[in-house]
């Protein structure tokens, strides 16, 4: 899977497009978690299945900036869930986490700049 960074974007797109930056991160995220709770589905792992297909509801229903990086923090607590990832599940939640947080830094770092 290959998930562009939101660091990929000029900042002047983020900054004067904030939701088709916004957008075009949700569109880079969706198959991805629906990847990671499709394995989830038929791998059995039914509470990480659960956590994961909420933050796929959440993230379809993403309008703006808050919101998105709501979602992230919703996946940032995935650690405290209780539930363990096989390798396979874990190596998806780990591409998922590491995009969601470099598209977090892009985004706080654009909203600082333009303070």
């Amino acid at each position: 899977m290959r998930v562009s960074a939101a660091a990929d974007l000029p900042h002047s797109i983020m900054r004067n497009n904030n939701m088709s930056a916004i957008n075009h991160v949700v569109e880079e995220l969706a198959p991805a978690l629906k990847e990671l709770t499709a394995y989830l589905a038929v791998s059995s792992q039914s509470e990480a299945f659960d956590f994961f297909s909420h933050i796929q509801q959440r993230l379809g229903q993403v309008t703006k900036e808050e919101e998105l990086l709501e979602v992230f923090i919703m996946m940032s607590m995935m650690a405290f869930q209780g539930f363990r990832l096989d390798p396979m599940a874990s190596m998806l939640a780990d591409q998922i986490l590491a995009h969601a947080e470099q598209v977090s830094h892009t985004f706080s770092a654009d909203s600082s700049s333009v303070n």
